[in-house]
Formats: structure tokens, C-alpha cells, sequence
């Protein structure tokens, strides 16, 4: 086999390697490299990253390539076997070069090479710039696989701040100082910013130091003083960001008081309970996460109906209920009026509640939703730090994950993207209210990603043999070459140490409490409860360029979630009884008649209509407990009264029922 043939067979292993090692570094993400060097001269190359999105995200992370330094004798003779490359493979060593910073297969290549069914975490980001930092380095060969792979990538430059560090560090050891290449360290200097520090090496307490304070004190003693012990030179790079939402989720305990109603139609929704708590594909017990839920009515019932119906229909019904209780509660209406006057100005404010009604919006946090018959998105930006901001997608298929991934592209990922819409009326059907639930699952896992086999199967592969690697661009010594390289990572994607009030949305009281008319109204539903397996990358939402990337096959259980405070006794305990004790989620109130947390108007015209015999409102057995709001064995117009009472403010205290 000629010259030629062996590059690109290089180049086939270099592109598998490369492009499924990036996925670590997403919430707490740590990394490091160990060395088995045998008794030899090491040149270490560890690369330290580290995210932290507070109260929602945080990520660890710690990337670190050894470099062995070691004298070899070369052997003569290549067994025939090793230079046996498939005709295939040379369209494969080209496969996976990166021609942009954007999103492509290269950054999902390290899912398919490592894609058991379990949990997964590994940043695209880091692995790109180690690779151009370590290409600085190489020559021959080496280099040439290397560049083939990260081909058009142009590391970025970050600014750096208390929500976002990016930094690199060249360390080496005194005694090594004129080993180093000085072109090498300028490069370095020029064009990653990269710190060059001389020490002895004695202790590892420098480079934990610097470590600490580059990843905002999220990794503390990473390195221990045996791993510097035949350390010559440690090329660090530490990333560190603690970012919030955009718009925060709203906090367990006060998610209950969502809610929002439509006037005078029929709709309305008070957040349901599985916001707090859910089941998930393959996992026992009940998972942790966050709820999504919102609205969006592009039903224009005026418009629909007509004005002058809606009046006719409404007056007349108004008229005979002004008629029936004169002396009672329809005196409310006609306190200061004569029955012209009151019917008058009833009407005119239900046609004005009616038209505000039409292209309201509400929700309980920002996000953007994607849905076909084959994936479900979503996804939500962080806020923006520096000039960046960075968006978290999950897409959950249809069919299994493990199956998905194998056939996976960038171009379907950048498809899915492109599609995703925010909550805005002109991005939902028109003549119709759209429902969107849904639930993002809690999760916190570690991580071990395969790095020289992927990049190998990429195409990188010399730099990892020691009879082949060229690193003359570091040192002049013989035999230097990479031995080991592992990829650590943990995440935590939680949404610890969000400060959100109650949000309460509403869309009007209507024209009263005590009478009125309630017209029925298509609606859509649209569910995003992400119940089974799932990917997720972590973007630039301005380049495209993946900076994290994972699987989650087993989210975060109610149970293992950290203890907290009852404010109600001030004890420590679980969160699950948390939730039970405040959230109150077992417990319905007399009056709740649809058991969705709330009463509201749902409930008080759902009861009426019941009442009245109407078509299609029927009550359960357990559904008239909660009907019989006085407790005294029939559910009947004194109910519909106190519903009533306690909607306008003057009855307080309905019984609960468990």
C-alpha cells in the first residue's frame, strides 16, 4: 500500500475518534487524564471544561489528553495485515471534517460509536479546540489527519466574566523549561490566550488553583500530586459558565397557582399536577422535572358568531335572570340602574372581554416546540452572557433512541431547528385556542467517554501510536507520543436555585360572577411530556456551534432529590414529602369539580350546566363528592352559590377532601 492509501486510512480512523468525545461537558461536567507511562518521560495535555447554569443547569467537565514522552526503537518491518485498507474506508476518513463552527455529523458521531442505552454526557466544543491546540504540535502524518478532521473549524475567542470563563494554561515543569518549543508556547499565547506557567511540580496545588479559579470555583483539587509526579508539561483548558433561563421555570411549590381562564368561554386551565411529578419509560417510581404549560387563542368568537348574535343570545338570556332574581343576587347588576341601563352595559362589557380574549397568550415560561410523526422538541434559551447565548434542545423519537441515533445526520438535527417555534399566535392555527403541556425531566449522571477508540475510528490514530506520532512541534524528543486519553464527565440539570414568584395568568373574571354565559369553543392540544428516551445538545444559538451533547435514559427520581426545608415546620426533609405537605397535590377542594388543583369558573359553569340537565356534563361518583360543596349529600343550586361566594372573594374555607 502506497503513501497515499496509509494517510487516508489514518484519516478513516481520525473522524470516527474526534466526533464522540465532545459530549461532556454540559452541567457539571469533569474531566481528567490519566498516564500510564511506564517509568517514561510524559508530556501531559489535559483539558479541563466546566458548565454551571445556576438553578437550572450545571455541568462539571474535565477533558486531558496524556502525551507520552518516551525513546523507542522503531521496528523495521510493518506486518502486511495493518497496511490492508478497504476501498470504503477512504470515503469514511473524510466523512466526518468539520467544514464550519456550526452543528454537524461530527458532533453527533460520538453518540453513534458509543450508543449503549444509558446516559450520556460529552462536549463537541471542548474536543474541537483541544484537537487545534494539540495541532499546534504536530507534524507529518499527525497533522495531517488532524487538520483533516477539524479542517475549516476556527477556534472562537470568549470573553470572560463572572457568569462565563474561558481560559488555557501551558504548564512546565522548571526543570523541562528549555524542552518546550518557544513556537509552540507563542502559539498558544497568540492565538488561544493561553496563561504559560513554570513550577516544580512538587505540588499539584498550583494547577488546582488555577483550575479552580478559571471554572468560577466549580472544580476544586481536580489534580492530585502523584499525577505530577513524571509530568513534564500540562496544556489546560478550562471552561466555566453559570447562566440562568431567559425566563425561569416556575418553582414546584408555586405551580399549582397557575392558571388562566378565557371570559365567557369555555376554556381554561389550572396547572395539572403531573407539572410536579411523572412517569418515565424503564424507570421505577415517579421522576423529577419541570412543567411547561400555555395557551395561545386564535379563535376569534365575534368575528365567528357575529356581534349582533352573541348580544341577542346573551340579553335574552341576561334579561330572564335579572327577571328571576331581582330581590337576590341580581341586584348586584342593577344597584344605581334601571334594567335598560344594566342589560346595556352588561352586554357591552362581555363583547369587550369577549374581543380581548382573541390572540391571548399565555404560559407558564418562554419556549420553543417542533412535532411530527417522528420527534418531539424542545427547547429554551439561557440567558445571554457576553455576547453569547446558548439554547438546550431535547428531541425525543418516536421510535427507540439507540435506533434514532444510528441513523442520525446533522442535517436532521439542523432541520428540527429550523422548525422549532416559539409560543406566538402566528406561529398556531388560526380559528383555534392551542394547548401546549408538557414536562422536561430533572437529571444528574457521570460519564466516561472512549476517547482514543472514537477519534481512532475518525481517522486520528498516529498521534496515539508511539511508533508513528510526529509531536516535534512540542518537543524535540523521540517517541513523544499520546498514550492515554480518558473523558470524565457529570451533569446536574436541575432547577436548584431558581427565585420565581407565583406566576398567575388570567384572561379576565368576565362580567361578574353571579350570571353568566359561557359559549363552547374549539380547541388543540399539543403534549411534550418527555416520558422516554431522549437526546439533547446544548448551542450557540448564533453560530450553531454544539458545545454539549447527551442521552438521558434515566432522569432524576423524586427520591433522590436533595432534601429541603418545610416552611411550615422548618424541618429537613424529602422532597417528595415536601411536595405532599405544601403542594397539597393528594388533596382535592370541595368545589373542584374537574379535580385539575383549582376552583375557578371551569368548575362553577361545568356545575351549572350539570344542573340544568345539559348534554354531555355528567358527574362520577367521586366527581359529585367534590360537587357537594356543603357537604350535606346532594349536589344542587346551593353549591353553585357558594362556588359562587368564593370566586367573588366573600366565602372562604372550602372543605378539602383527600
Amino acid at each position: 500500500m502506497n503513501k497515499k492509501d496509509m494517510f487516508i486510512k489514518e484519516k478513516l480512523q481520525q473522524d470516527k475518534k474526534i466526533s464522540n468525545k465532545a459530549n461532556k461537558i454540559f452541567e457539571n461536567v469533569k474531566e481528567e487524564f490519566n498516564v500510564e507511562n511506564n517509568g517514561k518521560k510524559v508530556i501531559k495535555i489535559s483539558f479541563n471544561k466546566f458548565l454551571a447554569i445556576t438553578a437550572s443547569l450545571v455541568i462539571v467537565g474535565f477533558l486531558g489528553i496524556g502525551l507520552y514522552a518516551t525513546k523507542f526503537k522503531k521496528n523495521d518491518v510493518i506486518a502486511e495485515k495493518e497496511t490492508n485498507i478497504e476501498t470504503t474506508e477512504t470515503k469514511k476518513a473524510f466523512k466526518y471534517a468539520l467544514k464550519s463552527n456550526s452543528l454537524e455529523d461530527f458532533d453527533l458521531r460520538f453518540l453513534q460509536l458509543e450508543n449503549e442505552k444509558i446516559n450520556k454526557i460529552y462536549s463537541p466544543l471542548s474536543i474541537k479546540y483541544t484537537l487545534a491546540m494539540l495541532n499546534e504540535g504536530t507534524e507529518g502524518e499527525s497533522k495531517e489527519q488532524i487538520t483533516g478532521l477539524i479542517g475549516e473549524y476556527k477556534s472562537n475567542k470568549y470573553i470572560n466574566s463572572k457568569n462565563m470563563s474561558f481560559a488555557n494554561a501551558l504548564f512546565i515543569r522548571d526543570t523541562y523549561k528549555t524542552s518546550i518549543k518557544q513556537t509552540f508556547v507563542d502559539n498558544l499565547r497568540n492565538k488561544y490566550n493561553a496563561d504559560v506557567i513554570y513550577d516544580s511540580f512538587s505540588s499539584s496545588k498550583n494547577m488546582n488553583s488555577w483550575i479552580s479559579d478559571k471554572t468560577l470555583e466549580l472544580i476544586n483539587d481536580m489534580i492530585n500530586d502523584s499525577d505530577l509526579s513524571d509530568l513534564d508539561y500540562a496544556l489546560v483548558n478550562a471552561l466555566a459558565i453559570d447562566m440562568e433561563w431567559e425566563h425561569k421555570f416556575v418553582k414546584a411549590s408555586d405551580i399549582i397557582n397557575l392558571e388562566t381562564n378565557y371570559s365567557h368561554e369555555n376554556y381554561g386551565w389550572s396547572a395539572p399536577m403531573q407539572l410536579l411529578s411523572n412517569k418515565f419509560e424503564g424507570v421505577q417510581g415517579d421522576i423529577s422535572g419541570m412543567g411547561i404549560i400555555a395557551s395561545v387563542n386564535n379563535y376569534d368568537i365575534v368575528k365567528t358568531l357575529g356581534e349582533e348574535n352573541i348580544r341577542k343570545t346573551v340579553e335574552d338570556r341576561f334579561r330572564t335572570y335579572l327577571k328571576e332574581n331581582r330581590d337576590g343576587q341580581a341586584s348586584y347588576y342593577l344597584e344605581g340602574k334601571d334594567t335598560e341601563t344594566a342589560v346595556k352595559d352588561y352586554l357591552d362589557n362581555y363583547i369587550e372581554e369577549l374581543n380581548a380574549n382573541y390572540k391571548s397568550v399565555n404560559k407558564n415560561t418562554d419556549f420553543e416546540i417542533y412535532q411530527d410523526e417522528k420527534v418531539t422538541a424542545f427547547a429554551k434559551d439561557l440567558k445571554e452572557y457576553n455576547g453569547t447565548t446558548l439554547q438546550y434542545v431535547a428531541i425525543m423519537p418516536e421510535e427507540e433512541l439507540d435506533s434514532y441515533i444510528d441513523n442520525i445526520t446533522a442535517q436532521d438535527i439542523n432541520n428540527i431547528i429550523g422548525n422549532l417555534k416559539e409560543i406566538k399566535n402566528e406561529n398556531f392555527k388560526e380559528g383555534v385556542i392551542t394547548q401546549i403541556t408538557g414536562y422536561i425531566p430533572k437529571f444528574k449522571f457521570d460519564y466516561n467517554l472512549n476517547l482514543i477508540e472514537d477519534l481512532n475510528d475518525m481517522g486520528v490514530k498516529d498521534v496515539f501510536d508511539s511508533e508513528k506520532a510526529s509531536l516535534k512541534g512540542i518537543t524535540d524528543d523521540e517517541g513523544a507520543y499520546i498514550s492515554k486519553a480518558v473523558h470524565k464527565a457529570n451533569i446536574e440539570f436541575t432547577q436548584d436555585g431558581i427565585k420565581a414568584s407565583a406566576a398567575t395568568m388570567s384572561g379576565g373574571a368576565g362580567a361578574g360572577s353571579m350570571f353568566d354565559y359561557i359559549y363552547d369553543v374549539p380547541v388543540e392540544k399539543i403534549t411534550l411530556d418527555f416520558t422516554k428516551p431522549y437526546m439533547f445538545i446544548i448551542r450557540d444559538k448564533a453560530t450553531g456551534e454544539v458545545w454539549f451533547a447527551g442521552t438521558v435514559y434515566k432522569p432524576l427520581s423524586l427520591e433522590d432529590e436533595p432534601e429541603v426545608e418545610n416552611p411550615n415546620n422548618y424541618e429537613i426533609g424529602s422532597y417528595s414529602e415536601y411536595l405532599k405537605t405544601n403542594v397539597n397535590y393528594n388533596y382535592i377542594s370541595c368545589g373542584d369539580v374537574n379535580c385539575d388543583g383549582m376552583v375557578d369558573e371551569l368548575d362553577h359553569t361545568y356545575l351549572q350546566r350539570y344542573l340544568a340537565g345539559q348534554e354531555g356534563y355528567d358527574l362520577t361518583e367521586q366527581e359529585k363528592k367534590y360537587a357537594d360543596v356543603n357537604q350535606d349529600g346532594e349536589v344542587d343550586k346551593t353549591d353553585v352559590d357558594i362556588i359562587n361566594k368564593y370566586l367573588a372573594g366573600t366565602y372562604e374555607n372550602l372543605p378539602v377532601k383527600e
